[in-house]
């Protein structure tokens, strides 16, 4: 197998970037569906104490703030992502102008949210593992721990960056710093955001 063709597989080909339209409907799909991992992933291990065994004036009170927190976390997890680097890559120097600026705009969100495709599956297979379902920790629950910390957020951000470099077509010297950008970037608004999620939306769930 080829280097390029390893790198199709684990960061999508660059056709496939090329070919994202700037069509609005399937973002405002997008803004849910991470919005709904987004929560997924800070919501699995309490939902048995927000969902089951509710009284059904509270589990409908709990469904319908959840799906409004699904579109909230969704729409500033993308929104909070593309605009500053947006703003930056103003600055870069790319090989072909840009004609259409906001519907590059609509692109850089859509490259976001198709860059889950690939890492949250693996995410959540090692988020199992890390909660010791399976016994005491030990050395799954390490291995689980520096797969979600350290190779999954790099993977992530090389899935962008590809995405990224094909929709803009960079000078080749600033690839290298679109990885840097999109790996701070991306690691500090998680943070941010399962701040929000975590102490300002579930704490209104009852």
């Amino acid at each position: 197998m080829s280097n390029n063709n390893l790198l199709d597989i684990l960061l999508f080909p660059k056709s496939f970037y090329k070919k994202i339209s700037d069509k609005l409907l399937t973002l405002y799909l997008g803004i849910i569906l991470v919005g709904f991992i987004d929560m997924g992933f800070s919501l699995y291990a309490d939902l048995p104490m927000y969902f089951l065994r509710k009284p059904p004036t509270a589990l409908l009170f709990n469904i319908s703030l959840t799906l409004c927190f699904i579109i909230l976390a969704g729409l500033i997890d993308i929104v909070f992502f593309a605009l500053p680097l947006f703003d930056i890559f103003k600055f870069f120097r790319v090989k072909e102008r840009i004609k259409n600026i906001n519907g590059q705009l609509i692109k850089l969100m859509k490259i976001y949210v198709v860059s889950h495709f690939l890492v949250v599956p693996v995410n959540a297979f090692f988020l199992f593992l890390s909660n010791g379902f399976y016994g005491p920790k030990g050395a799954v629950f390490y291995i689980s721990f520096f797969m979600l910390s350290i190779v999954t957020p790099v993977w992530h951000s090389a899935i962008m960056t590809r995405g990224i470099n094909a929709i803009y077509n960079f000078d080749e010297r600033l690839k290298g710093a679109v990885f840097g950008l999109v790996y701070i970037w991306s690691t500090l608004l998680g943070y941010a955001l399962g701040y929000i999620i975590d102490n300002w939306l579930i704490v209104f769930l009852t």
